[in-house]
């Protein structure tokens, strides 16, 4: 059996993956019209094989008809939707009567990249140059590499990295940048354009600064503003609930408590106990004095009744 060659498929997920034969392999088909498409596998160190299609000359026998499609015009095979799975070893095989005449095939699947997305990381300004940190990412896709391409000026540059950081310098002078992002695997690639006018000019002080610093420095003193504010809410409440908590004390205050305390200073006897029932008048039953000794209020003090009785005139 002569084993021929073995070729390297890379194959696209969710994508048609073609596995092609040579030429020659399909002359061989067409003389001796004996072939087959298998797929071998290593199972715990023994190795097992699958028939996915046949020829014969006049027919040809497709045994996986939902996942492959055969095409009898060059013989090739076509599997319909990759999967990670799919990846492994396949082989096509031609019978020339007394010897077979095969083809290998090692299939590696990759996912698709996406559309990069460029992001600006970082800007410093200063009098004398400038800086500017780019990012490019991909949602998916694997083994992703990066490239750039950069106009500063009249100038255009190829920068290739590994990474997706991009870290470019400005002199004075130069007004715009434009960069583009290429991201790129074994299956597929991807291109994002960005570009930025660059504040990059001579200033008074020629102090460098960072945007970021710039940034957070006014959401700072509005936060101090706001918690001020907080607290002279809370002071000013607190006040008003005080106000109101001695108000309502002094409101609280009855006559009976201010006649008692006026009898109390004049004798340090204590009163002897009356019963409401016998008495003639309010301030007779208030004071807690017998009937007949009883003391007509102080003229000074207004009673209850010249507080509801207007005088008349």
């Amino acid at each position: 059996m002569n084993s021929g060659l073995e070729k390297t498929v890379y194959g696209s997920l969710g994508g048609p993956t073609l596995l092609s034969i040579t030429p020659k392999l399909q002359n061989f088909t067409v003389q001796f019209s004996d072939a087959r498409w298998k797929r071998s596998a290593l199972n715990g160190g023994t190795k097992t094989s699958t028939f996915l299609a046949s020829y014969d000359g006049r027919n040809y026998t497709n045994y996986m008809e939902k996942r492959i499609k055969f095409h009898p015009e060059n013989f090739s095979l076509e599997i319909l939707k990759t999967r990670r799975t799919d990846a492994g070893h396949y082989e096509y095989t031609v019978n020339k009567r007394f010897e077979e005449q095969s083809l290998q095939f090692q299939l590696e699947v990759y996912e698709r990249v996406s559309v990069p997305d460029i992001q600006m990381v970082s800007r410093t300004l200063g009098n004398e140059s400038c800086s500017m940190t780019l990012s490019c990412v991909v949602n998916s896709g694997d083994n992703v590499t990066y490239s750039w391409n950069c106009s500063q000026g009249n100038t255009s540059q190829l920068h290739s990295y590994n990474d997706s950081f991009l870290h470019l310098s400005f002199t004075p002078g130069e007004g715009s940048v434009s960069c583009s992002c290429t991201a790129r695997n074994i299956v597929s690639q991807q291109t994002t354009r960005f570009s930025s006018s660059v504040e990059c000019a001579n200033k008074p002080g020629g102090s460098l600064r960072n945007e970021l610093v710039e940034s957070i420095v006014p959401i700072a003193i509005v936060g101090v503003l706001a918690f001020g504010a907080g607290v002279t809410y809370w002071l000013r409440h607190r006040g008003q609930e005080e106000h109101s908590q001695l108000k309502e004390e002094k409101e609280s205050c009855t006559i009976y408590s201010q006649v008692q305390r006026v009898e109390q200073q004049k004798s340090s006897r204590p009163p002897p106990v009356v019963k409401c029932s016998e008495c003639t008048t309010i301030y007779v039953c208030a004071t807690g004095l017998p009937p007949d000794t009883a003391q007509p209020p102080n003229p000074g003090l207004m009673t209850i009744y010249d507080s509801v009785m207007p005088a008349t005139s």
